[in-house]
């Protein structure tokens, strides 16, 4: 059985207000990488608007494991969907890297 980390997770609005269903959202949503990891994660959301896109970069530092990403969609919800995807997607290809090793 694998152990799952610990999620540490911040998150910040530019340009628009703060939402607490996008907050829960997005840590919901990170929530799977903690299959993927073994030590404790920091992740940082910044949630921003640009023209009519919605844009969620997510940075996750945890160990040896560190990602960026970000995501353009019609919806914050999308963005956030996608951007925790690639994150998941980089953390898959590393676990499966070391364990090649």
């Amino acid at each position: 059985m694998t152990k799952s980390a610990v999620l540490q997770i911040q998150t910040a609005f530019k340009g628009l207000d703060s939402s607490d269903a996008v907050k829960e959202y997005a840590e919901k949503r990170i929530q799977k990488l903690s299959k993927h990891i073994q030590k404790m994660a920091h992740c940082h959301f910044v949630f921003t608007i640009e023209k009519t896109d919605h844009v969620a970069q997510l940075h996750v530092n945890g160990g040896e494991f560190e990602a960026r990403a970000e995501a353009r969609a019609e919806s914050m919800y999308a963005a956030i969907d996608e951007v925790t995807d690639k994150i998941i997607h980089q953390s898959r290809k590393f676990k499966e890297k070391r364990s090649g090793e």
